[in-house]
């Protein structure tokens, strides 16, 4: 009777000590209670809990469920009704030239041009003579009163090159030092669609570049060396992203920037997903489609995962460019422009020129992204995939910013995504916009909605450093349709406007999904990698004007707090 009891005893503690290393070893390391939880995942759209365990999303639910899961070393933080987020996907972002705004100059949202002379003239004093001084973000629609030149910058920047794109990104505004540096001349020959402007009395360029004319200044030796990013212009520019919530990014910059993601990524020092995509230039022969070895050994070289963190660095699409943008009338239309009459636009390629590239990259296996924003340059992106016939590959049309109303239903038809940027619509509504062309075609303008209910796919992005990094700028934009500075009173075209819940799905799994990481990130679900962000408040249902002060309080990456406002 004795040593059945001492059995009887030892079993227990046996039982004991076996229940608690056990709630140590499924216990989660993180829990988040009390939240208002917004998951975009259709099969649980909302919760108040999640716990987080080896940087995956252990469970997701209530918060007396989710407290079950909590051991004494488990952090567990209280939301205090705060709204969580998914980490975001921003589907097309330009890393290298913002990180330009953050480390040059940035020129957003300020109307006059005395006011950028003035900010360029004080940046430069901190200059060593002959640095360049990049950036830019300079809107000459909003004061309306014609492009600016070369000699203003002269004045205010005599001994440094300065090279400032514009909003569009499509346009550069360069001085006189920059000119020389480059070697630009009035009858230096450009690639199809590009411009060199020119000064009527002198016969001289005028400082402003047009779409592929970059190319001679990005082709300059001494603009090159100071536009190369460093790993601490990265770091700043990836820390930004986090500081807005962005987890995963969709970027469109150099071999040279991906080699330094590696880098990152391999020290673990990388806290961003990005999945990558090769910017052809304009030839049929430059870029690597034209190479099946090289092709495949950049497949090969930027692969990146990590069993921590999950997928990190990704070669995935080649992006094309047809025409340019509205606002220089470089973007292509299939009527003329309203204020031009006797003007159309110029693509950049021939159908059948296109239609190759994009036939070439998915005979590869290779999605493509094709920049189009006039209804022309729409067509031709449309045709060139229907030429294709591959509807399996994750093939995207980039920013779609007019279109014919017969050409929506082909999105669905041939499985091309909509890629497209709320502030670029916002952006426009009371400017340029009804000039360009008239009211009946604004119609067809941003159509973001229209898109849904024809079954296509749309995803959202904000096309950094074009427009604002911040995803909660963009989707309070999806969802109000207003004018950012007040150009236009009420909302835009309202029927065009997005249910917040729509636009967060644009903005998270739809960009994973195009990724092809879809299981592993894009919406707070159990099993996938813990990116999440939670607010400075809490966002109310259906979502208020709320969303336009709403900060982003902490950012998560794998469950790893990768940035805290406090």
């Amino acid at each position: 009777m004795i040593l059945t009891n001492g059995l009887t005893k030892f079993v227990r503690l046996i039982i004991v000590l076996t229940s608690i290393v056990s709630l140590e070893l499924f216990a989660a390391d993180l829990l988040v209670i009390n939240a208002d939880i917004r998951t975009s995942d259709p099969l649980m759209l909302s919760a108040d809990a999640i716990a987080v365990k080896d940087g995956k999303f252990l469970a997701v639910g209530a918060s007396s469920e989710i407290l079950t899961l909590k051991s004494k070393n488990t952090e567990i933080i209280d939301a205090q009704g705060k709204t969580v987020l998914p980490g975001f996907v921003d589907s097309h972002t330009h890393l290298n030239s913002g990180s330009n705004m953050v480390t040059g100059i940035n020129l957003a949202g300020i109307a006059e041009k005395s006011i950028w002379l003035d900010m360029i003239a004080e940046r430069v004093k901190s200059m060593k003579p002959g640095e360049w001084l990049l950036g830019g973000r300079w809107d000459y629609t909003l004061e309306n009163i014609g492009l600016p030149n070369r000699w203003e910058l002269d004045q205010v920047s005599p001994n440094n090159p300065v090279a400032l794109m514009d909003i569009d990104g499509h346009s550069i505004w360069i001085n006189s030092l920059a000119i020389q540096e480059a070697n630009i001349k009035a009858n230096s020959k450009v690639s199809i669609g590009g411009k060199i402007l020119i000064e009527e009395s002198s016969g001289e360029p005028n400082g402003i570049l047009l779409e592929s004319a970059r190319e001679l200044l990005w082709d300059a030796p001494s603009y090159v060396r100071d536009n190369e990013i460093s790993i601490e212009k990265i770091e700043r520019v990836l820390s930004y992203a986090n500081s807005y919530g962005i987890t995963s990014i969709h970027d469109m910059s150099t071999l040279s920037d991906l080699d330094k993601y590696k880098d990152l990524a391999i020290n673990k020092k990388l806290f961003v997903r990005i999945f990558w995509g090769e910017f052809s230039k304009y030839s049929q022969d430059e870029d690597s489609t034209n190479n099946e070895e090289l092709l495949n050994q950049r497949i090969d070289t930027y692969k990146f995962y990590d069993t921590v963190r999950g997928p990190l660095i990704k070669f995935g699409f080649i992006k094309y460019m047809v025409d340019g943008v509205l606002s220089t009338y470089t973007a292509a239309l299939v009527d003329p422009y309203s204020d031009r009459p006797d003007f159309t636009g110029d693509v950049f390629y021939k159908q059948a020129e296109i239609n190759k590239l994009v036939k070439r990259a998915n005979d590869f296996g290779m999605p493509v992204a094709i920049h189009a924003i006039g209804d022309r340059g729409v067509q031709m992106a449309l045709n060139a995939f229907e030429r294709s016939g591959n509807t399996a590959l994750a093939n995207r049309i980039e920013h779609v910013e007019i279109i014919k109303p017969d050409d929506i239903p082909r999105f669905r038809k041939l499985n091309v995504t909509a890629s497209m940027q709320p502030n670029h619509g916002t952006g426009v509504i009371g400017k340029y916009i009804t000039p360009r062309v008239g009211v009946e075609r604004e119609k067809y303008a941003y159509v973001w909605n229209e898109f849904l209910k024809e079954g296509a796919r749309l995803v959202l992005s904000s096309d950094f450093a074009t427009s604002p990094f911040s995803p909660l700028i963009q989707l309070a934009d999806a969802v109000f349709r207003e004018s950012p500075d007040g150009s236009y009173e009420g909302s835009w075209y309202p029927e065009q406007a997005l249910s917040f819940e729509q636009a967060l799905h644009a903005y998270t799994q739809i960009g994973a999904d195009l990724a092809g990481w879809g299981d592993q990130i894009g919406s707070i679900s159990r099993g996938k990698y813990a990116d999440f962000v939670i607010l400075d408040r809490v966002l109310s249902k259906p979502v208020g004007r709320e969303l336009k002060s709403a900060k982003v309080d902490k950012t998560y990456f794998a469950g790893q707090l990768v940035f805290s406002k406090n």
